[in-house]
């Protein structure tokens, strides 16, 4: 259970899960407690004070049916907060299709996630471009040295491309223990070249995120979270 006392330590906010501004069809991450799965669902709905109404997780297209009492930690993005509480699965009825009562948090930690924040950090990182001729020239190397929800600063010995170029980032990232090689494009939005001082980098860019898909967002989202509040 240390992970429970991180999250009342740790709380930025104070808000209610129906204070949230969730809408049916928000995606909602379950971590195990105990990391023997990461899933995302969808929100069905909610009974204030009773539970949580989420779809059934899909694995390789396939229902997971989920064991009674299982714990798990459930992440979002709602608006401009990030949210984490720790549930349980209450029931799963089959009727009229499968489905998972998750019980309602009784303590919820949220934190603001600005738009504007660049939280520092060290990531090297793969670059692939989608003007690949296959000569060699790619992949490239690069380093994140910053990173916010919707964008990054990176450091590059080569260059990857003028504004306005789409590029592929890889690189690792860590949620709740679990290190997982994340992937995603990013528009440049300028382009400097580097004096002596940054060797043996060349050239820096700015980065935006581009085509997010709803899980990308909450790994994004629970990186940063995380990171925020080491900070």
């Amino acid at each position: 259970m240390a992970e429970a006392q991180t999250l009342s330590k740790t709380n930025d906010l104070q808000v209610p899960f129906e204070k949230l501004g969730l809408k049916i069809g928000d995606p909602l991450h379950l971590e195990g407690l105990d990391h023997s799965g990461r899933y995302q669902v969808k929100l069905i709905g909610y009974a204030p004070g009773q539970s949580i109404v989420v779809t059934a997780p899909m694995v390789e297209n396939k229902q997971v049916l989920l064991k009674k009492d299982r714990p798990f930690t459930v992440r979002s993005l709602a608006q401009n907060n990030a949210f984490a509480f720790q549930s349980r699965v209450l029931a799963v009825p089959m009727q009229p299709f499968l489905h998972v009562h998750l019980e309602y948090p009784k303590e919820m930690m949220t934190i603001q996630v600005r738009n504007a924040a660049r939280l520092v950090v060290e990531m090297p990182t793969r670059v692939l471009s989608e003007f690949d001729t296959g000569t060699g020239e790619w992949p490239k190397s690069g380093l994140i040295y910053d990173i916010s929800k919707t964008g990054a600063g990176l450091r590059s010995e080569q260059s990857l491309g003028i504004v306005n170029d789409e590029i592929l980032l890889q690189f690792n990232l860590t949620v709740a223990g679990i290190s997982k090689t994340f992937k995603i494009s990013a528009i440049i939005r300028n382009k400097t070249r580097l004096a002596g001082e940054y060797l043996p980098y060349k050239f820096n860019y700015g980065l935006q995120f581009c085509n997010l898909s709803d899980a990308a967002k909450i790994v994004l989202s629970g990186f940063i979270y995380e990171l925020q509040s080491t900070k």
